[in-house]
């Protein structure tokens, strides 16, 4: 009889276990269900969530407690909402952007200065140089690959010294990827969809960027009227352009760590202890089982 009231009581811990955890797995963020797991990767990156979701409750806690002093840059005991954010921005930055941009930039550095010019650019992007181009009928189909990189190429110049450094490289190779280049992607758009130049967008032409069968229009309709059209005179100017195409994981990183230090700050105070991450540490790592995980690269 003991027998088997050991095994009831051990069933009926394991159900509860098993409510707890799925509890702590899903629940609602910005109007959706919110997995933990989607917190493991925006707070730790996509390969150590997976690593810490390999520990035991004890080991994870213990690692993560050893890296909240990295993310409190003051060092004032506390991480606050803007250190979190910046934390976060950096894991889900994917490094394939940095490694392939590493690599591209120091090709097309010809003279290692760190620094690419316009002319190191062409030369080693195409072939030629600018000059060249127009002196060789061949390649005049080129001309207008070589003016949409031109044109990128200004507005990723930030210091307008004429020259790419890294990080310009970078908003030039990956302008999508980063906020400062938006304006860059609101007047190419413009350029391409503006078709009678008048330097705005129409009600019709923003449609015809939307592309959707007649029947899907009126939802598209109503997000420029209520949505875009600030100024509600009937067209989107650059600046409406931005707003429309800036990309919601801009907002992300302050979005997830808003969401993280609500669910995990105990006295709300608006900031995290140590003791607070350790706590909570389900919604920043968590542990889904039994065994150690290997090592941590060099988080530890």
């Amino acid at each position: 009889m003991c027998k088997w009231i050991s095994v009831l009581v051990a069933l009926v811990l394991l159900l509860l276990l098993t409510e707890f955890s799925l509890a702590h797995s899903e629940h609602h963020y910005d109007g959706r269900a919110h997995s933990s797991h989607e917190d493991h990767i925006a707070f730790l990156g996509e390969e150590l969530a997976k690593e810490f979701e390999k520990l035991t409750p004890k080991e994870s806690r213990r690692r993560l407690k050893m890296l909240v002093p990295r993310i409190d840059i003051n060092k004032d005991g506390f991480v606050e909402e803007a250190e979190l954010e910046i934390w976060i921005r950096h894991k889900m930055q994917k490094w394939t952007v940095h490694e392939d941009v590493d690599a591209i930039f120091r090709d097309r550095d010809l003279n290692g200065d760190d620094k690419i010019s316009w002319k190191e650019y062409m030369t080693r992007s195409f072939g030629f140089t600018e000059e060249d181009m127009h002196n060789r009928w061949e390649r005049s189909n080129l001309e207008q690959y070589v003016l949409y990189d031109k044109k990128k190429w200004r507005y990723s110049d930030q210091d307008k010294d004429g020259m790419l450094n890294r990080q310009e490289f970078e908003y030039f190779y990956h302008p999508k990827e980063h906020e400062i280049m938006l304006p860059y992607i609101a007047v190419e758009l413009m350029d391409q969809y503006d078709k009678d130049q008048d330097g705005r967008l129409s009600l019709k032409e923003y449609l015809a960027y939307i592309n959707m069968p007649g029947s899907f229009n009126s939802l598209y309709i109503t997000e420029f009227n209520e949505q875009y059209d600030a100024d509600h005179d009937g067209h989107l100017n650059l600046k409406e352009v931005e707003v429309w195409r800036r990309p919601k994981n801009f907002n992300k990183a302050l979005g997830e760590a808003q969401h993280l230090i609500e669910n995990a700050d105990m006295n709300k105070d608006g900031k995290l202890t140590a003791d607070e991450f350790v706590m909570s540490h389900e919604f920043f790592a968590g542990s889904m089982a039994t065994e150690f995980g290997k090592s941590f690269h060099d988080e530890f």
